[in-house]
C-alpha cells in the first residue's frame, strides 16, 4: 500500500496568517489614524445644542496662540454638565488649539488646590478660566444661564436659558483683542441713550459681548469727536443738528474715515441730518411704509392698516451674507423708507448697498395721514429700502487702503431695537453691522440656546403595554428560541 505523499506546508501557511494579522493590524491603525485626524461631527440634536454658532467658529479659528480652558465646578453646579459639552465643542472645532480641563474642587482635591492657588479662586467658586498667552479671563457659572426661580424652599432653581456659548465667546475675543473698542452714542436731540436706558439693556449687552464698550457723547461744545472713536451711533433722534454737529459729523466721516450708524425716528423733523445722508446718495423719504390687508366685521370687508413692517435681507453685503434664510421684523414703531441716488454716491466715490427692502405688499405711503390709504405710483414708493450701508475707499479703490474706509448703516426705524421688540434675526444683523463698522466682518451675534425639558405623556394603558413588552414579551421570546435550538440539537 502506498503512502500519502502529500505534504501540508505548514510553514507557509503560518506565515500567511501572520502576514494577514500584520495587514491587519496596519489597516486597523490607520484607519484610526485617518478617523482621528479627519473627522466629521453632526449634531442630531432637537434644539441644535452642541452646534457652535458662525461667529465662535469664526473666532476660534483665527486663534494664534493656544488657549486654556480650566472647568473649575463642582459636579453639583446646574450648568456643569452643559458647560463641559459645550467647552468639549471648542476642543474640538479648535483643531489642538484648545486644551479643555476639568476640576471638581471636591473630587480632585490636590488640583483643585493648585488652580486654586495660582489664579486666587475659592473652593465654592464656579468658574471658567479662560488662559492664553499669559492673560486670563473668568466666567462666573451664574453668568452662564437664565434661571426659573424654584416654587419651594426644597426644589433648586432650574435653567431656563443657557447662553454659556455666548458669554465664553464674548471672553475668548476680549483676551485675543486686548484693545477695547469704544464707540459714543451721541446724545442731546432726544436719542436713545444705548449705555443706560433700560428699554435697550438687552441690545447694549449683546453689543459689549463683542468686546465694545459704549459711552455717551455730545457733539455740543466740542471741536472734534474723540479720536479713540471707533464708531458713533445715533439712535431715534427727536431734535435736529445744529450747523456746527453736522459740520463735526462730516470731518468725523471724510477726514477720519468714521464709521457712522444712524436709526431713524419716523415722525421727527431733522432736515440738517438728512441732508447729510443726502450728501452721500442716501435719501429719507418723507413717507411711511405699510400695507393693507382685509378685515371682515358685521358691515362688511374693510381695509386695515399694517404699519408694522417684515422685510427681508438683502444679500450682497458682509452684513447680509449669513441672513439670507432669516427675515426682518421691524416692530414696535413707525418705518420710513429709504432710496439710493446712485449718480450721487458715483460723485462722490461711495458704495451704496441695500440691507432690508420691505416685504411683497408693501409701499412707502406718503399720504400717510390721510384717513384712508392706497398705493399710488405716482406719488408713492414701491418696493421700499428700510436700511442701506454706504462705504467710501472701498477696495474696488487702489488708491486706499481697504481698512482706511468710511462705513454707515442707515435704517429708516427705530423702535424695533427695544427689548420687547427685537427679534433673533433683528440681533444678529445689528450685531453684523456693528462689525462690519469695525472692521470685523467675520464675527456675527450668539443668542441664548433655551433649555427644553422633554416632557413624554403616556397612558396607562401604554405604560401597560411597555410593562408586558420589557418584562414578558422580549424574555419570552428568547426563551423560546432557546428551547427551539435546544431541541434541534437533542436530536
Amino acid at each position: 500500500m502506498a503512502k500519502n505523499s502529500s505534504h501540508i506546508p505548514r510553514l507557509r501557511i503560518g506565515l500567511n496568517v501572520l502576514i494577514q494579522a500584520v495587514l491587519a493590524l496596519v489597516l486597523f491603525g490607520i484607519a484610526n489614524y485617518l478617523g482621528f485626524q479627519y473627522y466629521k461631527r453632526w449634531d442630531f440634536s432637537r434644539d441644535g445644542k452642541y452646534t457652535l454658532s458662525n461667529q465662535t467658529q469664526r473666532v476660534i479659528g483665527n486663534l494664534k496662540k493656544p488657549v486654556r480652558f480650566i472647568v473649575f465646578f463642582s459636579g453639583a453646579s446646574p450648568v456643569a454638565k452643559d458647560t463641559i459639552n459645550l467647552l468639549k465643542e471648542y476642543g474640538y472645532a479648535s483643531k489642538k488649539m484648545i486644551d479643555v480641563e476639568v476640576v471638581d474642587p471636591f473630587l480632585a482635591m490636590t488640583r483643585a488646590r493648585e488652580v486654586a492657588t495660582k489664579y486666587k479662586l475659592r473652593d465654592n467658586d464656579n468658574v471658567v478660566i479662560i488662559d492664553t498667552d499669559g492673560r486670563s479671563k473668568f466666567v462666573n457659572a451664574a453668568a452662564m444661564a437664565e434661571f426659573e426661580p424654584a416654587m419651594n424652599l426644597v426644589d433648586k432653581p432650574h435653567v431656563r436659558n443657557f447662553k454659556g456659548e455666548a458669554v465664553i465667546t464674548s471672553a475668548l475675543i476680549e483676551l485675543t483683542e486686548p484693545d477695547v473698542n469704544l464707540i459714543y452714542c451721541v446724545s442731546g436731540h432726544g436719542e436713545t441713550a444705548l449705555d443706560t436706558d433700560p428699554a435697550v439693556n438687552g441690545l447694549r449687552q449683546f453689543i459689549e459681548r463683542q468686546n465694545v464698550k459704549v459711552k455717551p457723547l455730545s457733539l455740543a461744545g466740542i471741536d472734534a469727536v474723540p479720536d479713540n472713536a471707533k464708531a458713533l451711533y445715533i439712535i431715534a433722534p427727536k431734535y435736529d443738528f445744529d450747523p456746527s454737529e453736522i459740520s463735526l459729523l462730516k470731518t468725523f466721516w471724510n477726514e477720519k474715515h468714521g464709521r457712522i450708524f444712524v436709526a431713524l425716528n419716523p415722525g421727527s423733523s431733522t432736515p440738517r441730518l438728512a441732508v447729510f445722508l443726502a450728501e452721500m446718495g442716501l435719501t429719507i423719504n418723507e413717507d411711511r411704509i405699510l400695507r393693507t390687508y382685509p378685515v371682515k366685521l358685521a358691515g362688511g370687508i374693510f381695509r386695515g392698516i399694517l404699519k408694522e413692517v417684515t422685510g427681508d435681507f438683502v444679500p450682497g453685503s458682509p452684513i447680509t451674507k449669513r441672513l439670507t434664510n432669516a427675515s426682518a421684523r421691524l416692530f414696535g414703531g413707525l418705518a420710513q423708507s429709504i432710496a439710493l441716488n446712485k449718480d450721487q454716491a458715483d460723485s462722490v466715490g461711495i458704495k451704496l448697498q441695500p440691507l432690508i427692502k420691505a416685504a411683497d405688499g408693501y409701499w412707502g405711503e406718503t399720504q400717510y395721514n390721510a384717513e384712508a390709504v392706497y398705493f399710488d405710483p405716482k406719488e408713492d414708493h414701491i418696493n421700499p429700502l428700510v436700511a442701506a450701508s454706504a462705504e467710501k475707499g472701498t477696495p474696488d479703490d487702489i488708491r486706499i487702503h481697504v481698512d482706511a474706509s468710511s462705513r454707515l448703516v442707515a435704517i429708516g426705524s427705530s423702535g424695533f431695537l427695544t427689548n420687547e421688540q427685537i427679534t433673533e434675526s433683528d440681533m444678529d444683523f445689528i450685531l453684523s453691522s456693528l462689525n462690519w463698522l469695525l472692521d470685523r466682518e467675520e464675527l456675527i451675534g450668539i443668542t441664548p440656546k433655551p433649555v427644553r425639558n422633554l416632557a413624554l405623556n403616556l397612558t396607562e394603558s401604554q405604560l401597560g403595554t411597555i410593562a408586558l413588552s420589557t418584562m414578558a414579551a422580549i424574555p419570552g421570546f428568547a426563551a423560546i428560541l432557546g428551547l427551539i435550538v435546544w431541541l434541534k440539537r437533542r436530536r
